[in-house]
């Protein structure tokens, strides 16, 4: 009686853990974010605990589906099942390679079993029927493909399902945890559209008529298309295919919003395609003038410049009297330049600029520019001249300044020295007499126009000497 109770309960144990062996436990790779098995991949097969770990590769190379694959799979084997209405083969070549491992045999149906291997994408076993080869992959089923470590082949898989099941997953044993008594599995998806995508897609503009595409490299893919839109919602059509991760989409319309999406494809005996990425858009705009400048051109106006802009057909130039204040069109001009006359003299003025395209009769604008300042004040006196009158005397001359009230002349016995104010003037000479015959002098003049009380001066001169 004893004898048969520990049989009965050796059977018990046997049956628990045969359940707990097809208990499906992965961390990575599950159903829910399944390894793509058109990329390859290489891991280490293990279904129980009693199996000695083996390092594989697999990759599925080729898909036939529907009529093409009934078609295949009915000159393959005469006797192959001819499917219901409802009903289509789904014909797979991976590639199985034995990496590593014990000098045991590997065979394919180890690895995947028509029998136990494939669900729906939703988590139901699919018991396929599977076909037969004779012809051109007869040699090559699951169970006839033997590997040892090293070695590697092509697997062909027929297997019939109802149409609605469309692409299976393969469940592929990956270990075996001996704490739960629980096989893990990876998942791996044959859908192509879940072929890896490109990530992280931006669109910029570097121009008036250009865009710039970037992305993200989705790994082993052969290279990347890119479709562009008008609309959102409307018809996305192929425009290029790159191999790199960025795209210069030329030749668009200034001020018109263009929308892309990029998707990756892998090569074979089929094309296989990701997923579309989430649609960017982006607006060729003019780009922003730079080396934007404002200086004092006069004690009445000051003059603002900048770079050209390739594509502008002319510039806005706007003005505040202050950096924060409203600002108003002042000039809207074809040149790189303007002159902002009639102001007050020391009072700041800021600026700021944006480029324009005309598009049909409407005008496309660039980003303003930082705002730039300066207040006017008295220019800088030009030809100024020191000329030796004779052994005790210098003779200063310089030109007119616009707005000026006076001059100042400053004059020191070394060129880094300490000038002094030597003569505040009104005419545009002084002679500078009871020098010392052969002793340098060194001069320096500035303009100044009365505001107010307040003297507002120009910039300096150059220094220049003279010995009497």
């Amino acid at each position: 009686m004893k004898k048969y109770r520990i049989l009965f309960l050796f059977v018990l144990f046997f049956i628990m853990l045969s359940t707990k062996i097809d208990t499906v436990f992965a961390s990575v790779g599950d159903r829910a974010t399944p390894f793509n098995a058109w990329e390859n991949h290489r891991f280490t097969f293990q279904e129980y605990e009693w199996d000695s770990p083996k390092v594989i590769e697999l990759q599925l190379k080729e898909m036939y589906k529907g009529e093409q694959a009934n078609a295949i799979v009915a000159d393959e084997n005469m006797f192959n099942e001819v499917p219901a209405s409802d009903e289509e083969w789904l014909l797979m070549k991976f590639n199985l390679k034995y990496v590593s491992g014990p000098e045991e045999p590997l065979y394919a149906s180890d690895v995947i079993w028509t029998g136990q291997s494939f669900y729906t994408a939703s988590g139901q076993k699919l018991s396929p029927e599977s076909a037969s080869f004779s012809n051109e992959r007869d040699g090559y089923g699951e169970y006839d493909v033997e590997l040892y470590p090293g070695s590697q082949s092509e697997v062909w898989y027929g297997i019939l399902v109802k149409k609605t099941v469309g692409y299976p997953y393969i469940r592929i044993a990956n270990g075996y945890n001996s704490s739960t008594y629980q096989t893990i599995y990876k998942w791996f998806s044959t859908n192509p559209a879940s072929y890896n995508p490109p990530t992280n897609l931006k669109a910029a503009a570097t121009s008036y008529n250009n865009v710039n595409l970037t992305w993200t490299a989705a790994s082993g893919v052969s290279g990347y298309e890119i479709y562009r839109s008008t609309s959102s919602t409307g018809t996305f059509t192929k425009i290029a295919s790159a191999t790199g991760t960025s795209y210069n989409n030329s030749a668009l319309n200034t001020g018109t919003t263009y929308y892309y999406k990029v998707r990756s494809y892998k090569t074979g005996t089929t094309t296989a395609y990701s997923s579309f990425t989430p649609v960017v858009s982006v607006k060729p705009t003019l780009s922003t003038p730079a080396s934007p400048k404002a200086v004092s051109s006069a004690y009445n106006s000051i003059k603002t410049s900048w770079a050209a802009v390739s594509g502008a057909n002319g510039y806005e130039v706007y003005r505040a009297a202050s950096s924060t204040g409203t600002y108003t069109l002042v000039s809207s001009t074809t040149s790189t330049s303007f002159t902002n006359t009639g102001l007050s003299t020391n009072q700041p003025y800021y600026y700021k600029i944006r480029a324009y395209r005309t598009v049909g009769t409407m005008k496309v604008y660039s980003s303003y520019t930082t705002v730039v300042s300066a207040r006017p004040v008295p220019s800088v006196p030009t030809s100024f001249a020191a000329t030796r009158l004779n052994s005790t005397s210098i003779k200063l001359t310089w030109g007119a300044v616009s707005g000026a009230n006076g001059y100042e002349l400053y004059r020191s016995t070394s060129s880094t020295g300490t000038y002094t104010l030597l003569k505040s003037t009104t005419t545009l000479y002084f002679t500078n007499s009871g020098l010392t015959t052969g002793k340098t002098y060194y001069y320096k003049l500035r303009a100044y126009k009365t505001v107010g009380s307040t003297k507002v001066y120009s910039g300096w001169t150059s220094i220049i000497s003279a010995r009497p």
